[in-house]
């Protein structure tokens, strides 16, 4: 008898960390824009990183006519780390949305940052959640360390690449 209730209470206590809702990001993009410059020294581009590793840059500098160049690449399962830890300090995951105000500044580059994440409970039929919020010049340290984060992610030989390093 003591044996069958040991094994109910082990069985209780396994499902119910088994069923411990964590949100999981599948998608992360930052987008960058150089602001109001002459159009020689604008640049934009967007980096999006998936959840597998998967990885892209689009990249457009200057007055160059053609489509931004796309540059496909892996980050590595360190950089992967790193990023979920900046991602979890920041929040985002457990519903906390970062103060998007504008803090007065006018012009100067645009920074932003769009996460998808699928919701916690797998049984409601829902869609996948989608935050986006920018940058500002009063945007709290752990913000500012995903938004600083995201271009070192990228490697030098695919900065290389689009003509940027």
């Amino acid at each position: 008898m003591k044996k069958i209730l040991i094994t109910i209470f082990l069985m209780f206590v396994c499902a119910n960390f088994s069923s411990a809702q964590v949100n999981k990001w599948t998608s992360i993009t930052y987008s960058f824009n150089s602001g109001p410059v002459s159009p020689e020294y604008q640049k934009t581009y967007t980096i999006t990183i998936n959840s597998d590793r998967t990885s892209q840059i689009s990249y457009h500098k200057g007055l160059d006519k053609r489509a931004p160049t796309k540059e496909d690449f892996n980050i590595t399962k360190a950089n992967l780390k790193k990023l979920n830890k900046a991602i979890n300090k920041t929040g985002i995951l457990d519903g906390v949305k970062p103060d998007n105000t504008s803090d007065g500044m006018i012009g100067g580059t645009v920074k932003s940052i769009t996460i998808t994440y699928v919701n916690k409970d797998p049984n409601l039929d829902q869609p996948p959640t989608v935050l986006t919020f920018n940058k500002w010049s009063n945007s709290p340290d752990n913000i500012n360390n995903l938004f600083n984060m995201m271009d070192k992610m990228v490697p030098n030989k695919v900065w290389k690449a689009v003509g940027e390093k």
